[in-house]
């Protein structure tokens, strides 16, 4: 009987769960093992699962050729992880060095944080978290350490990419952020200010505090679920099993921080909605109870139209109706007056002179196409 993505996702998830499950039947081999394939490839899985699974008893009735892969691609991403370590590692250190103070947002942070094996959490990239005022000298201290602007987000966007142009075997693109969310709704829900004042320590890759404490990073991952989930993108396993960890090794007191920060922040159905999820595939008591815990703080949240299938709505909500006027002139200065040095390096300018005409195109080409998009 041949099997579907539903059947493939379930054994993914099945590992996941700590249930290595045998090899199916002869018959489903071939098509099985095919679209296994596709899906670890998708979601980037080879290495993770074949850290849980190879001392699996149930790993020998594995076909051959399906094992042998595995351990090729996670030998493969482990030994490209360690390059990987070493440039982040003198990246960071430069960059602190010149006063600049990064933040390693995402699975870059959490491989370090909450993997048993940091090369089994796969990352395209490195996403990395500036204090807009500091926008104009980390371009800057990046292109004098060889990395280049090679492309960018949408005209309403808030990251640009760089990629490395020294001539290492092993190169590393990077994500350039101003603030924590593209989403206006949620862009100033975690200030930057406010993520390094309790950052915790990355010891192999910076000398100074570079990463979001535990319930940052968690209310970080539910943003990021909600981002894709409202833009209707597909939701990588990855990012559910990000999930699954920060909250299973949350303390009971970071527990209570969490509840806390979702209420304050006005983003509990939201935060809900993500773990809801993730305990639909995932399941364990520690996402049940946060679940609950949210579910019983009743305010309004304007972040929660995210949750809401009507794109136009959506879309007057995120521009123009943040939760108060603190956020709302927070998130005005961000449509209307991003960063220069940003603006700058999105369009290929070096004069600031050039400013004016620039927001002003960047606004309005920039509206049409986030109208169009939703």
């Amino acid at each position: 009987m041949p099997h579907n993505k539903q059947s493939v996702d379930g054994f993914i998830f099945s590992i996941l769960n700590g249930n290595v499950p045998s090899w199916p039947g002869e018959a489903a081999n071939t098509s099985f093992a095919v679209e296994l394939e596709q899906a670890l490839h998708l979601h980037g899985l080879h290495p993770l699962i074949h850290h849980l699974c190879k001392n699996a008893p149930a790993w020998k009735t594995w076909p051959a050729e399906v094992r042998e892969r595995l351990k090729k691609t996670a030998l493969h991403h482990a030994a490209s992880d360690l390059a990987a370590e070493d440039k982040t590692r003198d990246l960071l250190t430069k960059l602190q060095a010149a006063g600049l103070r990064p933040i390693v947002l995402k699975g870059t942070a959490i491989a370090y944080t909450h993997y048993d094996e940091k090369s089994t959490r796969t990352r395209g990239d490195i996403d990395l978290l500036f204090h807009r005022r500091d926008m104009d000298k980390a371009f800057r201290m990046l292109e004098t350490l060889g990395y280049a602007y090679v492309h960018r987000q949408g005209y309403l966007g808030q990251e640009l990419g760089f990629a490395d142009r020294s001539p290492a075997i092993h190169n590393l693109p990077l994500d350039i952020h101003w603030r924590s969310s593209s989403y206006v709704l949620l862009g100033h829900v975690l200030e930057y200010d406010e993520i390094l004042r309790s950052a915790i320590s990355l010891p192999a890759l910076a000398p100074l505090p570079c990463a979001m404490n535990p319930v940052h990073a968690l209310l970080h991952a539910c943003i990021h679920w909600i981002k894709h989930v409202a833009s209707g993108d597909s939701i990588r396993i990855l990012w559910i099993y990000d999930i699954h960890l920060l909250v299973a090794k949350l303390s009971a007191e970071e527990s209570q921080q969490f509840v806390h920060f979702a209420a304050q922040k006005k983003i509990c159905r939201i935060c809900r909605a993500a773990l809801l999820s993730v305990n639909q595939k995932l399941p364990c008591d520690s996402l049940s109870f946060l679940a609950s815990k949210l579910e019983a703080v009743q305010q309004q949240e304007p972040s929660a139209r995210m949750l809401e299938q009507d794109a136009p709505g959506f879309t007057a909500a995120d521009l123009f109706t943040p939760g108060n006027s603190v956020s709302l002139l927070r998130s005005l200065q961000d449509v209307l007056l991003p960063p220069g040095a940003y603006v700058l390096r999105f369009y290929g300018r070096k004069s600031p002179l050039w400013l004016p005409l620039l927001y002003a195109h960047r606004l309005s080409t920039g509206l049409l196409e986030y109208t169009r998009r939703r």
